[in-house]
């Protein structure tokens, strides 16, 4: 009762501040999942800070007087069942029980993550069916349409995207598609693989720039990769090449691990969006890849379940979910790794902050705080995400990638908010922290100098994205600028 009446006193307090005017500038779903988090775990303090910082944001906002209102959602089972409904490819049931929950629970929506996870589900059953029946044509076109098919925990469906361009005789699109493979994907088995598959319709100098771009992604397994490149050179009647000495490379940094689907679309390549064409509720970063529990932790007092283990080394993140069950500090750890891989950041961040909090090992809280920023950025809980790095020791790799991730939606943001001169701060602050820059962002930073007049600027970024690789967004980028 002392809770409720402190969160009501909370809202009657900011009900003064605000104004009793309607505006159309109102939290949006977004904006109320960290709130809605604080108000599930009963952290009253930091519902009341959360309360403050909305009421910055949207000083015309009233919070209504039942602040349990805005927390109202539908049981837990029911969102558990949805879920094993996709996971069972039950996906008409699926839409039946969401219509009819919201009859039940009209405030309710489904959430993005859960209607992602269906669309996903529907276009890999939809992929692999054409695949299996030997309809080339069809599976391009889900491809193309399903970007979130080519995420590299999905590497196999990239593999067969360019088995098809190569049973349709577009040798240069299934390249393309190994290229990008190479180029995004740092898990040495894949990269080697790939090396392989791509070897059946490259050349000589072509299988020279796939080895370099593999060594380039993943430099600490630069020997394994020469000497696959060595063995399939040979093939080729080719010269070896030597080896590369240890300090020759350094180690990779900032690498998207999301394959571009641009990059498999070489006859009908999809536009960047222009800044008219943004959706300015948040921003679009490419989806995070999937990511495992860091090994030998030393957290064995109630050791996560064999079971659990297994199902989460073979991609099966549901199954992993079920049978996860200890309280430890690695198996909290590793049922929120798989729930972030199964789209649930939300049950993955309350996971994680348990396991930062009683994990028995410096390295169990270490990697669970990692995983915790994951989880809040997800959520676009930038600030949240940033006090955690801000607080936590991670590692050289961990720190580059939260890092990076906090510029990128940070620049997103500031761009989606007209603040082009921050945005184009935040993006050259993540290029030069990761020696790259992603070719959708490279073309926001371009919009921003052009809406900026830093034409000059402007015209420079286009026409370096165009002359890597001409497509009519870059096109039409370039034209505006050089109006």
């Amino acid at each position: 009762m002392r809770h409720r009446l402190k969160i009501l006193a909370a809202c009657l307090l900011f009900q003064a501040l605000g104004t009793l005017a309607a505006s159309a500038q109102t939290p949006t779903e977004s904006d109320l999942l960290a709130l809605r988090f604080y108000m599930a775990e009963g952290n009253e303090q930091a519902v009341e800070s959360e309360l403050r910082r909305l009421q910055l944001q949207y000083p015309d906002w009233t919070p209504t007087e039942d602040l349990t209102e805005v927390a109202r959602d539908v049981p837990a089972d029911t969102i558990d069942r949805l879920y094993r409904m996709i996971e069972a490819g039950d996906y008409n049931g699926v839409r039946t029980l969401i219509d009819s929950t919201r009859q039940s629970f009209p405030d309710w929506s489904p959430s993005e993550e859960l209607l992602q996870t269906l669309a996903v589900a529907e276009a890999q059953t939809r992929f692999t069916t054409a695949v299996e029946t030997a309809d080339a044509d069809a599976a391009i076109r889900i491809a193309r349409g399903n970007p979130a098919l080519l995420r590299c925990e999905r590497v196999n469906n990239a593999w067969l995207l360019a088995e098809q361009y190569q049973s349709l005789g577009e040798d240069n699109s299934a390249l393309a598609v190994y290229r990008s493979v190479l180029r995004s994907c740092d898990t040495t088995d894949v990269l080697l693989a790939t090396l392989e598959k791509s070897a059946a319709i490259a050349d000589v100098p072509t299988l020279a720039e796939f080895a370099g771009l593999a060594r380039t992604t993943a430099p600490e397994a630069a020997g394994q990769i020469t000497t696959t490149e060595n063995r399939l050179r040979a093939g080729m009647n080719a010269a070896p090449v030597a080896q590369p000495l240890a300090t020759e490379t350094a180690p990779s940094e900032g690498v998207d691990e999301t394959i571009d689907p641009t990059l498999a679309m070489i006859s009908s390549p999809k536009p960047a969006p222009r800044p008219a064409d943004l959706d300015t509720r948040r921003p679009t970063p490419a989806p995070a890849p999937a990511r495992t529990a860091p090994r030998a932790s030393g957290d064995s007092s109630t050791p996560a379940p064999a079971s659990s283990g297994q199902a989460a080394a073979r991609g099966d993140w549901q199954g992993c979910l079920a049978s996860a069950r200890g309280q430890s500090g690695d198996a909290l750890s590793q049922r929120a790794w798989c729930a972030l891989n199964a789209g649930r950041p939300m049950q993955a961040l309350n996971d994680f902050k348990k396991a930062t909090a009683i994990g028995s090992t410096a390295r169990t809280r270490r990697d669970s705080a990692f995983g915790m920023a994951l989880a809040m950025l997800q959520l676009d809980m930038v600030d949240q995400a940033a006090q955690v790095a801000a607080t936590t020791q991670f590692d050289r790799k961990q720190r580059l990638d939260i890092e990076s991730q906090i510029l990128d939606k940070r620049g997103v943001f500031a761009f989606n908010r007209g603040d082009y001169a921050q945005a184009i701060a935040y993006f050259n602050e993540l290029e030069r922290l990761t020696g790259r820059m992603r070719r959708d962002l490279s073309l926001l930073r371009g919009y921003a100098y052009l809406n900026s007049g830093q034409r000059p600027a402007a015209v420079a970024e286009f026409r370096r994205v165009h002359e890597q690789m001409a497509t009519p967004a870059s096109r039409r980028a370039l034209s505006e600028a050089l109006k």
